[in-house]
């Protein structure tokens, strides 16, 4: 990883913990926008470096726990990433023009044609999702118990981020309790999570048991579940792009908004489910965008996978050439 995008010391990226693929394909894209060098790349590296330090964070952040700082610059960093992997779509397109430092992101010319690329993230998991990960986090220490965390209540998509680590908290708690009342014997009882419509089921821990092996998360969804959870899943949608929409583009330009860490949008194989996000995108208030692109990405691919588009004939043809390699469906 190239010194100039993350400093000498202080980047979350020169962590030991890093998995070795998801620093190799940040590099490889680092590395062709470097042999690119684009006009504005600088700008690029400069917010890459400082957002992935976790040695020192800015304002509010200060106040983090060592944790909470890693998790913040690893969070700011996967919101850069589709901008570098949009940017490299576009190099190799040979359509890039300019990185932008305001608005647009991507300032480009295709056959005579100027447009812009907006980038952007909606990241929020499925709140049993979020609550496992705030237990795993809270139990690393011990008790050494095992917790199987199941639906048991109301259909809840997500809920606020602090709201969820407050209700971990007393989960956490609740938890030790049970394990000090039962001195040394094995633990049972259940935690009941009423506000999140969940239930935390203590029991023995297992023979392989560990920090980050002590929760399971019974994931299986029936019919009703998962329809809700789509349709709250595309919901979460509409807020950024309007959002985006509501700002001034010196020249025409489409949003591509990426969805991977949106619930499960990331992991689920393509199915009728999309039609939900295409249906809330449909009703969206595009206001100064031209278009809008839902995508979604792994962390160690260069590829994009289209989920929904709409837009104009003209910037469709664009977007689909550049990003995709080919024309966008539906693009009239």
């Amino acid at each position: 990883m190239p010194v100039s995008w993350t400093g000498p010391s202080g980047h979350v990226l020169h962590e030991p913990w890093v998995p070795g693929q998801v620093r190799d394909a940040l590099s490889a894209l680092i590395t062709e926008l470097e042999v690119a060098e684009p006009p504005g790349l600088a700008d690029r590296r400069t917010a890459f470096k400082q957002q992935g330090q976790i040695a020192k964070s800015p304002g509010k952040a200060r106040a983090l726990s060592p944790m909470q700082r890693q998790e913040l610059a690893v969070a700011q960093l996967l919101e850069q990433r589709p901008e570098l992997l949009v940017g490299v779509k576009l190099v190799h397109a040979d359509v890039l023009t300019k990185m932008g430092k305001e608005t647009p992101d991507f300032e480009c010319r295709c056959q005579g044609t100027e447009f812009g690329v907006e980038v952007t993230t909606r990241a929020r998991p499925e709140v049993a999702s979020a609550m496992h990960d705030l237990l795993e986090r809270g139990l690393w220490d011990g008790p050494d118990v095992g917790v199987t965390l199941t639906r048991s209540g109301k259909l809840l998509f997500s809920e606020d981020p602090g709201k969820t680590a407050g209700i971990a908290d007393t989960v956490i708690t609740a938890i030790k309790q049970h394990t000090d009342v039962a001195g040394g014997q094995p633990v049972t009882g259940n935690v009941p999570i009423p506000e999140l419509g969940l239930t935390a089921t203590l029991h023995p821990a297992g023979p392989i048991s560990g920090p980050g092996m002590r929760v399971t998360y019974q994931s299986l969804l029936t019919d009703p579940e998962w329809d809700h959870h789509w349709k709250m899943a595309a919901l979460q949608i509409k807020d950024p792009i309007e959002n985006k929409g509501k700002k001034a583009y010196t020249i025409p330009s489409i949003v591509v908004l990426d969805v991977s860490r949106l619930g499960w949008a990331g992991q689920q194989p393509l199915g009728p489910w999309t039609g939900k996000f295409q249906d809330v995108l449909d009703a969206c208030d595009l206001g100064n965008l031209r278009g809008a692109l839902v995508v979604r990405s792994e962390l160690t691919s260069q590829g994009l996978e289209p989920l929904c588009w709409r837009g104009d004939g003209s910037l469709a043809v664009a977007a689909g050439a550049v990003l995709l390699g080919g024309h966008m469906p539906n693009a009239a």
